[in-house]
């Protein structure tokens, strides 16, 4: 349970103010029973005191020979009983010889009796007046005062009264009672002040707090600020504090929109130069060349033979105009998957069966490994059949003189790997990390597209999968390298389309593995097994051997 900051100050107030006022209490109702306790013992003792020297001069009288012995009875019993109905919180009066024998008592029946308790005989041995607080059955909580009756060393006994406690403590309840009342109104008054000033202090700050929950409920700082009260408080200076920080924030978010905005038209802009550079430079080629038979033949002046050759070099060049515009149609609006189960092998065997005759010519050993945990996959044949095509014949033309072709396919935990290796010169440092760029190549002008890698790792990503470069085996140079497509097998679904082309065989030889590279690494669907915005599984991105652009790639 959440509690505000009105309901926290309550909290920690009552329990102070309850603890106070329990003290306060306390010591004024303890202070007040040891002022009348010390009070009741003062007026019990002037009365014994009295009483004594009273008694004492009898005694002399009567050791004098001034008074008979029955005569000094009869007046200490009427002196006892007077006193006893002068004040009623006087429950015993007694008067000892030294042996303890009573020779006076406000209960006649005591007398001549003789006392040998603790009491008396601590009385009779005292020298002193002696105070005990007793509190008995039939007598109720009262003080024993004892005085003995002696002048200097001479002793005639001990004057004991009881002066009863019980008028004391009667006060001591009312006056409990009024105290416990009076810190009752007290700590209702100080309950509805505290909660007075907690809510008063409490307001701005849950308006404040309302405030910025309201903007966070927005998400964003474009709505108009609220006009919180003025104040001149520690308050004041928080809500002062937060506007100016809202409005720096605002501003801020501002600034930001129009910087990304204007980055993303400027990349926008750089894209599409990029791209229109890209074509204008693969168009421009062939084009001038049409132009220029063109023109050649509307001169005239040429035998058959010259203007067929002719005719030959504008179809070709339109042709590979042609081939250029809907590759790059293809790369900006793909063609919907037709997925369904295939195995690794048959994708292997086949793409071989079509490259076999260019591989021997071009006196290319080629080594196949399939494992036999390789599942079926799930896959549009065609298309991954066109990847896999395009990365053979550009490890091909990577090894313009002959070499080792590895084509491997294993299974990487819930992934299946296939990797295809070449024994080139590799792929220069500096082109790696723009290998699956569009029209990025190092091959020959008229050599390739560049759309070539692109466009596979296009596909390879609508699949579901990555298709990554590995850096090469030997650190101290380019001596071989690997591309990887890696690809959940056919139990789970392909990811969402994204943008992609159906590869070209004509892509770049160099590209994937080889010396000459096509197309530079599209970081979008290729990072480090990163997984495309949109898709709706992982790709394998545990399973891909990382490369220094891959690894900081989120």
């Amino acid at each position: 349970m959440r509690f505000g900051m009105q309901a926290k100050f309550i909290l920690f107030a009552v329990p102070c103010i309850a603890i106070f006022a329990g003290v306060l209490s306390f010591v004024t109702i303890q202070r007040e029973e040891d002022l009348l306790l010390r009070n009741a013992t003062q007026q019990g003792m002037g009365i014994a005191r009295i009483s004594a020297v009273l008694f004492t001069n009898a005694r002399i009288y009567e050791d004098l020979g001034m008074v008979d012995t029955s005569g000094m009875s009869d007046y200490l019993d009427y002196f006892v009983a007077d006193v006893m109905r002068l004040d009623t919180r006087i429950v015993y009066f007694m008067v000892f010889d030294p042996e303890g024998r009573v020779i006076a008592h406000n209960n006649l029946r005591e007398y001549g009796r003789r006392h040998t308790d603790e009491t008396t005989r601590t009385a009779l041995a005292a020298t002193f007046p002696t105070v005990s607080r007793q509190d008995t059955a039939n007598l109720g909580p009262h003080l024993d005062i004892a005085v003995p009756l002696s002048i200097g060393s001479k002793r005639w006994g001990v004057c004991r009264i009881g002066f009863s406690l019980r008028e004391m403590y009667r006060s001591l309840d009312a006056l409990r009672r009024e105290v416990l009342g009076i810190s009752a109104v007290l700590l209702l008054v100080a309950l509805a002040g505290v909660w007075y000033a907690g809510r008063h202090f409490a307001r701005p700050l849950a308006a404040l707090t309302r405030t910025m929950n309201d903007i966070t409920a927005r998400g964003d700082l474009a709505g108009p600020l609220p006009d919180l009260p003025r104040r001149d408080d520690e308050i004041g200076t928080l809500q002062a504090s937060f506007m100016w920080m809202t409005r720096r924030l605002r501003d801020a978010e501002r600034e930001r929109l129009r910087a990304v905005e204007g980055m993303y038209q400027t990349e926008k802009l750089a894209t599409i130069g990029q791209l229109a550079s890209g074509v204008a430079h693969e168009i421009n080629n062939p084009l001038g060349g049409v132009i220029l038979c063109f023109r050649n033949l509307t001169e005239g002046g040429m035998d058959e033979a010259t203007r067929r050759q002719h005719i030959e070099v504008i179809d070709d060049g339109l042709e590979k105009i042609r081939r250029i515009v809907r590759e790059l149609m293809h790369y900006a609006r793909p063609a919907p998957l037709s997925v369904r189960e295939a195995r690794a092998d048959d994708l292997i065997d086949r793409t071989l069966a079509l490259v076999d005759y260019t591989l021997q010519r071009r006196r290319i050993n080629v080594v196949r490994h399939v494992s036999p945990d390789v599942p079926p996959l799930a896959i549009d044949p065609d298309k991954m059949g066109q990847v896999l095509l395009n990365l053979v014949l550009n490890g091909a033309d990577a090894m313009p003189d002959g070499g080792t072709l590895t084509i491997t396919a294993r299974r990487a935990g819930d992934d299946v790997r296939i990797e295809v290796q070449d024994t080139g010169s590799g792929v220069a440092e500096e082109h790696r990390e723009r290998i699956f760029d569009p029209f990025f190549t190092t091959k020959p002008a008229g050599s390739g597209t560049g759309l070539g890698l692109a466009v596979s790792a296009s596909i390879v990503m609508r699949h579901g999968g990555t298709l990554t470069l590995e850096p090469p085996h030997d650190e101290a140079g380019p001596s071989d390298s690997a591309l990887f497509i890696q690809t959940p097998p056919a139990q789970s679904p392909p990811a969402p389309e994204a943008p992609s082309a159906e590869a070209s065989p004509e892509g770049c030889p160099e590209a994937h593995k080889g010396a000459c590279t096509d197309t530079p690494p599209d970081t979008t669907p290729h990072a480090h097994g990163g997984q495309h915005a949109g898709q709706d599984h992982p790709a394998g991105a545990t399973f891909v051997i990382s490369l220094p652009l891959a690894r900081e790639t989120p």
